[in-house]
């Protein structure tokens, strides 16, 4: 129910929509996977002694491993730890696309450091420490969907996985492998399914959304006289997507005659981009938008077994044909990292549209990244919305960063493994999207005091 109108200042009223929090709820429907009996991260020796990344991802075991404390796995020795170090690197080597990326903007020549890495690896006392020094040399890649797993965020990724469903199955398998679930203290899939513990999850969520509750994560604010929408989403997680879809359907329609509406995803770091690309731009736009995006693979041969459970191997074209798109911001090393590309005319098409024909602001910041990048990079290349605030975070083109197992000690680590390009060629991880109207994306301030809204306030009044 709606509050009483308030006076925030300067003639302004702000009418806000309330929201009680409720339990995530889980939008997809679950997967239940069949562990297949596979080796642990296949490995090759090569001349030199180091180890080479194997080309086809690892498989899980049915072997049911019972839960146990981390103190209880057999310390790794020093010879463990290179070759897990020696594996991580080839992986980053052959796979990782933003190499180049993170010397131009970052001053980090990061496989230059490679004995220096090597040699602090091989300095340390215990797990814990190993642990440690593998995740500052990740960290120096400076891409925030490269990173070890915790033993918190690991039960999320897999629920993540498995609610996602039919083409996950090569980033489960990496997950259920036995050494991994020995580092993790966790049970096979299958023995947490028998238990219902997923199950519980999501009967839970389904009960929020049932009762009519909300997840808190969608902020509505009517900004008077004018009036003015204000919709805020703070995440898109995919969980979130059944129970704040009929809430934001809801307010659009409300709003559907106003002239003006602030889509705020500041401080959104991502999620799921159907939480935007179904549940927001469809419901905003009156005619079909098309986009042109494009997507860089790398000569390695890690990611072969996840592009091809995620069907996206066919309409590749191998990377020489990209000179024929045209495209003058190509960054400088395409076609000597990469391999092949593909090109994605992204169509967003109306679909329950409450017909609305204002004007639409998207405000933006640095912690915009991912999914959320996405619909920035989309907003800005399409003229759906004036994008206002600060330069984004990048990254927000492609799939689901890939998964890795280290063969002895079983830490995963996820990294990005495709090069996004904006319709221009420009590197979307490099260059982000860059606001229409740049100004001081704060968020500290009451609403209305923010320079991103005050600005927006303006420009209305403009139009």
């Amino acid at each position: 129910m709606d509050s009483a109108i308030w006076n925030i200042g300067r003639g302004i009223k702000v009418r806000p929509r309330f929201v009680l929090p409720a339990a995530l709820s889980v939008a997809a429907i679950l997967l239940l996977v069949s562990c297949n009996r596979g080796d642990l991260p296949g490995k090759k020796q090569s001349a030199s002694g180091q180890v080479q990344a194997s080309p086809v991802a690892p498989v899980a075991s049915s072997k049911v491993a019972e839960e146990q404390p981390e103190a209880a796995l057999s310390p790794l020795t020093v010879e463990q730890r290179l070759e897990d170090f020696d594996y991580m690197w080839k992986i980053i080597e052959e796979n990782y696309p933003f190499l180049e990326v993170n010397k131009r903007l970052n001053g980090e020549d990061w496989l230059a450091n490679k004995e220096e890495y090597r040699n602090k690896i091989a300095a340390v006392k215990n797990d814990h420490e190993f642990l440690r020094e593998m995740t500052f040399v990740l960290s120096r890649l400076n891409n925030g969907h490269t990173n070890f797993l915790s033993k918190e965020e690991y039960p999320w990724f897999l629920n993540a996985y498995v609610q996602a469903g039919f083409g996950y199955e090569p980033w489960i398998n990496v997950f259920q492998q036995p050494n991994v679930l020995a580092r993790y203290n966790q049970k096979p899939l299958a023995e947490q399914q028998s238990s219902n513990g997923i199950v519980n999850d999501m009967n839970s969520g389904e009960a929020g959304s049932q009762t009519g509750k909300t997840s808190g994560n969608v902020k509505k604010v009517i900004i008077e006289p004018e009036p003015i929408a204000y919709l805020g989403m703070r995440s898109f997680a995919g969980s979130l997507m059944e129970m704040d879809s009929s809430e934001i359907r809801d307010f659009l329609i409300e709003v559907k005659d106003y002239k003006t509406l602030i889509l705020d995803i500041r401080g959104n770091g991502g999620g799921n981009s159907n939480y935007w690309r179904a549940h927001i731009a469809p419901l905003l736009i009156n005619k079909p938008i098309e986009y042109n995006t494009y997507l860089l693979y790398t000569r390695g041969n890690y990611a072969e077994t996840f592009m091809q459970a995620r069907q996206i191997t066919r309409g590749q074209q191998p990377i020489t044909n990209i000179k024929d798109e045209q495209l003058p911001n190509l960054p400088s090393e395409a076609l000597k990292m990469f391999k092949t590309y593909s090109k994605n005319t992204d169509v967003v098409i109306p679909q329950e549209s409450v017909g609305f024909k204002g004007e639409i602001y998207l405000l933006v910041d640095s912690s915009v990244y991912s999914s959320a990048e996405g619909l920035a990079a989309f907003a800005k290349g399409t003229g759906f919305a004036t994008v206002v605030g600060g330069r984004t975070g990048g990254d927000g083109l492609g799939m689901d960063p890939l998964v890795v197992a280290l063969p002895n000690s079983g830490y995963v680590f996820r990294f990005s493994f495709e090069m996004g390009l904006n319709s221009d060629g420009s590197c979307n991880e490099e260059v982000k999207t860059v606001p229409d109207v740049e100004v001081d994306p704060d968020t500290s301030k009451p609403l209305l005091d923010q320079p991103a809204v005050q600005k927006v306030l303006e420009l209305a009044k403009s139009h």
